[in-house]
């Protein structure tokens, strides 16, 4: 059983779709079944051929209500840089491997630790459910995660036939009192049905939701790292390879210009050529390493930047300083703890929300939110149990 201090306060993440109040029943289809034109559209890719004022151009048309270009930036950027998508990863699949429970609420009664066992059950026997968390941690990188729920009778209980994560693409931003996320339709949007999605908000810092996203402090790392490797690729296309020089006697014919030629070209391609006896082939050295340590470096820095921010540090830009490595793996799995823990706490409090509690209501096992069992991953280290179990029989001996 997970303690209650590991759950986050459902407050943590108030853009969502689940209201106070829900209707006593799911609506019989989702929300965006008729949504054709979203369900048409495809990727712009602005990622293609990206420069410092196109990149300024995306961010300033996110921050003034047209964050699409943005969306489909941070696609690309997932899907072009092998580092953050590599990052990435590892942050999200440390969630999906903890432990969960569906806890009852403090003094529970009867009813409510026989609701919790329920919910639990219903709530593990979700189809890919690892899988389903891990694209609710699509909004760790991305700032929200929108996931629409399908609901169906299934043995006399309304359950979730499927839960679909939706695109950002499919959502707007609008601003009042609070910040809303709509579905894209036409005029201002629909507002997302209550209790037909699950949406959790994520920021890296605090502000609007165009603005707070852990891959908008990543844009521009990465494009640095593009053009580096960009202008890597260049100068090895023309100074990697060897330069393969001809020499001919004075005199010679322009057919015999032309057969030396042919031949430096066929050494290029098949490592073999004939010339006359009067001509001379010569390689000269290729660029040697420091040539191409600019490029290298920038490289690394970007990734090291990349990874400080994805992952709160990065082990291989200190352990080559003199430094422990062993000591900096420890300190590096602790700063990547806090992160785990937080992203956990945030997500429990999510799925409690937009998942269990929809659960216990459309099914008559809780009325009172107040009083809903919650999820909550267990956050407890290994450690920490043999320290409990070290310290706990001294304490009984002492009554």
């Amino acid at each position: 059983m997970v303690s209650a201090d590991t759950i986050l306060d459902d407050s943590a993440d108030t853009t969502g779709s689940v209201p106070d109040t829900l209707p006593t029943a799911p609506l019989p289809v989702p929300q965006t079944s008729r949504a054709l034109t979203l369900q048409n559209e495809f990727q712009t890719h602005p990622g293609r051929g990206l420069t410092p004022s196109r990149l300024a151009s995306i961010l300033e048309a996110a921050e003034q209500g047209n964050p699409l270009a943005q969306f489909d930036l941070f696609e690309d950027m997932e899907e072009r840089d092998g580092h953050i998508a590599a990052e990435m990863v590892r942050r999200r699949r440390a969630l999906t491997r903890l432990d969960w429970d569906i806890i009852p609420p403090p003094n529970p009664t009867s009813a409510e630790k026989k609701a919790a066992l329920q919910l639990k059950e219903w709530v593990a026997d979700l189809p890919d459910l690892e899988e389903l968390l891990f694209d609710t941690t699509d909004a760790i990188g991305k700032g929200f995660v929108c996931q629409e729920i399908e609901w169906g009778r299934i043995e006399g209980a309304w359950l979730p036939r499927s839960i679909t994560h939706r695109p950002q693409s499919w959502f707007r931003f609008v601003r009042g009192y609070t910040q809303e996320i709509r579905l894209r339709t036409a005029g201002y949007g629909d507002p997302l049905q209550p209790g037909g999605w699950i949406v959790h908000t994520h920021k890296a810092k605090s502000g609007y939701l165009e603005r707070s996203s852990l891959f908008r402090v990543l844009v521009w790392p990465y494009l640095f790292k593009n053009y580096s490797v960009g202008d890597l690729a260049e100068f090895l296309e023309i100074y990697g390879l060897p330069l393969r020089l001809g020499k001919y006697p004075p005199g010679a014919s322009d057919v015999e210009k032309a057969t030396l030629m042919r031949a430096l070209v066929n050494l290029g391609h098949n490592a073999a050529g004939i010339v006359p006896s009067t001509m001379a082939l010569e390689f000269q050295k290729a660029a040697d390493g420091d040539a191409k340590q600019s490029f290298e470096v920038m490289i690394d820095f970007c990734e090291r930047t990349q990874s400080k921010i994805i992952l709160g540090a990065t082990l291989t830009s200190q352990a080559g300083r003199g430094s422990n490595t062993n000591a900096l793996g420890t300190i590096h799995n602790e700063v990547r703890k806090d992160l785990t823990d937080s992203d956990a706490k945030q997500i429990a409090g999510v799925w409690s929300r937009d998942v269990v509690w929809p659960l216990a209501l459309f099914n008559g096992l809780i009325a009172d939110r107040k009083r809903c069992p919650r999820l909550a991953f267990n956050l407890q280290e290994p450690e920490d149990l043999a320290n409990y179990a070290q310290s706990l029989p001294p304490l009984v001996g002492l009554g």
